[in-house]
């Protein structure tokens, strides 16, 4: 009779009649140790020798080792990316990249990668059985929302797809791609189809553009001063000289 171990977090499993008298440090370790660190375990890894190349998770049978973890930690100031290798098996983990450069969640045999972003956080598992029907490997845990989705500070995003496509309410600052859809403060925008509550558009030269004390107002500002203001009826006030029929700077 000998002892056998789970395959996803290589628990001891001893054999009926084995480890007579000294199972109960076996289940001891099992629930104190091994099960707790595939619950709350965070381990830190730093790669900053590792840029271009790979690490390897630890995976040992019935003793603590890196990819039985709930959270890995990737550190350091590797010169470019970084795979990380886990053993493929059904897992859920967190990567927490808080290198410089991204690093990409492989599964040893598996088929499908995961690239985490620089200075991310990403919620993700490894599917070993092709539950997915797309192949074995690493996928995110979230890649949608049915519901409204609620952000307290900036939301930034690498691609934008389509002129306000599924974008609607209010945010402090709203950029995707550089194009703004509806938001309070477009501050990184350089195009946008609609922004329809703006309450002011600026950019890097010193220009602002937003509503007045009056609603009605239109204010252009430069450098924290209005030099100019136009009102719902056609009046157009300027601080300084109005040319017409001259060539725009």
């Amino acid at each position: 009779m000998s002892t056998s171990y789970s395959t996803s977090l290589k628990l001891a499993l001893p054999a009926t009649g084995d480890q007579s008298g000294v199972w109960g440090v076996t289940t001891n370790n099992n629930i104190g140790t091994l099960i707790e660190q595939a619950i709350t375990g965070v381990v830190a890894i730093n790669v900053s020798s590792l840029g271009g190349s790979s690490y390897t998770l630890t995976n040992y049978n019935g003793t603590s080792d890196d990819a039985r973890n709930a959270v890995l930690v990737i550190t350091g100031s590797p010169g470019s990316g970084v795979t990380i290798i886990a053993p493929l098996v059904n897992k859920l983990y967190t990567v927490a990249n808080l290198t410089g450069q991204t690093i990409t969640m492989s599964a040893s045999g598996g088929s499908q990668t995961l690239a985490i972003p620089a200075n991310s956080n990403v919620p993700c598992f490894c599917d070993a059985y092709n539950a997915t029907g797309s192949g074995s490997g690493f996928y995110v845990q979230l890649n949608g929302i049915a519901g409204n989705l609620n952000v307290g500070g900036s939301v930034t995003a690498t691609n934008f797809i389509g002129p306000g496509t599924g974008l609607t309410g209010t945010a402090s600052a709203l950029s995707i791609g550089g194009n703004a859809a509806t938001a309070n403060s477009a501050t990184s925008a350089t195009s946008a189809t609609s922004a329809t509550t703006a309450t002011k558009i600026s950019n890097s030269g010193g220009w602002t553009v937003q509503a007045g004390s009056t609603p009605t107002v239109l204010e252009f500002i430069y450098n924290g001063t209005v030099v100019a203001s136009l009102d719902s009826s056609g009046n157009w006030i300027s601080l300084a000289n109005v040319t017409a029929y001259g060539t725009p700077a």
